[in-house]
């Protein structure tokens, strides 16, 4: 395989000679250059992700482009195969972070970032194959998190037995306090659930 790939790697710009110019027929050295010194280097795109910006402030559009390309490329997964790649991102961020805790050096905090954003895009690429859209269930994570916190910091000031302030509970405390946010959030939705059904 690794012939194979060195042989595509130094023959594949003379393979493309006969082939009209497009205007983008660079050396591959060339095009990688820039990679030596920055870390948003791209390629620049021919066809497939032509307008498509991977740096973009808006992730979840420039991933849903993206995603959209590799699946007309037919560079997917199958729905099983895609959780096997989430673990192994998730290992791989551990190793990349452990790296990271013994020596801090810049190289190593972009690699552990890297090693993020591929569980971010695996975990995306799962939501679309099961009809999710991954904006939306962030944004419901969101919504989780910011009611629960403060249903919990609520608890506190109307409780006598817990301290006024939420930094100030032992953990113990807030996660008692949290599984009653998440209790009484789930009891008040089953009844909005059943009136809705």
């Amino acid at each position: 395989m690794k012939i194979a790939f060195n042989t595509y790697m130094s023959s594949s710009v003379s393979m493309k000679a006969d082939k009209k110019n497009n205007g983008y027929r660079q050396p591959i050295g060339a095009l990688l250059k820039p990679f030596e010194t920055n870390k948003e280097a791209m390629v620049q795109p021919l066809k497939l992700m032509k307008g498509i910006n991977p740096n973009s402030s808006d992730v979840f559009d420039s991933f849903t482009r993206i995603d959209d390309v590799t699946r007309k490329i037919n560079f997917t997964k199958e729905p099983e195969a895609w959780i096997t790649c989430l673990f192994e991102e998730l290992e791989e961020f551990v190793i990349a972070r452990d790296e990271y805790n013994q020596d801090k050096s810049q190289a190593n905090k972009e690699h552990m970032e890297e090693e993020m954003g591929d569980i971010f895009y695996t975990a995306a690429s799962i939501a679309k194959d099961s009809g999710i859209d991954p904006q939306e269930a962030f944004k419901a994570t969101n919504r989780k998190f910011f009611n629960r916190i403060n249903l919990m910091e609520r608890f506190c000031l109307t409780s006598k037995s817990q301290p006024d302030n939420l930094a100030d509970c032992t953990n113990e405390e807030r996660r008692a306090l949290w599984n009653a946010a998440k209790y009484k959030l789930y009891s008040v939705q089953a009844k909005r659930f059943a009136l809705e059904n």
